[in-house]
């Protein structure tokens, strides 16, 4: 009997450590870190002349809604959104370590004059706390 009670203390002790350490957390809100970065709209047309495409404008786009996924699969709903601010600049904070894609939607016309949107992806991975993450500009033709 008293052999029986110590094997259930080993094994009752050994699945509570077990379950301790293999909680890991998953990406999202809770941490210390930030990914930020700059939102440029670009405008463009076509040349009559020389059929080829010139840039009439570039610039910050303040009022974008920029999208974050706490995750690495672009088919996820987004889980949190952001506007830029004046100057094009956005910024996701106190997120965990993980992986994240962080996305914003593009402006386009087709052929035939219909207007559609599109999403622009970008992934990244966050691999270490108190850590500042710039992302990189996403530049969307208008």
């Amino acid at each position: 009997m008293n052999i029986l009670k110590q094997t259930f203390k080993y094994v009752f002790i050994a699945t509570i450590t077990f379950m301790f350490f293999s909680c890991e957390k998953q990406s999202g809100e809770g941490g210390s870190s930030e990914i930020t970065g700059l939102v440029y709209k670009l405008s463009t047309y076509q040349n009559a002349l020389t059929g080829q495409i010139d840039t009439i404008s570039y610039q910050l786009d303040s009022g974008k809604d920029i999208y974050i996924i706490y995750s690495d699969n672009e088919s996820d709903f987004y889980d949190d959104k952001i506007e830029t601010n004046w100057n094009g600049q956005y910024k996701f904070d106190f997120l965990r370590k993980g992986k994240y894609i962080v996305f914003t939607y593009a402006d386009s016309t087709d052929a035939l004059n219909t207007n559609y949107d599109f999403p622009v992806f970008k992934h990244i991975e966050i691999e270490a706390n108190n850590s500042s993450y710039n992302l990189g500009d996403f530049v969307i033709n208008k």
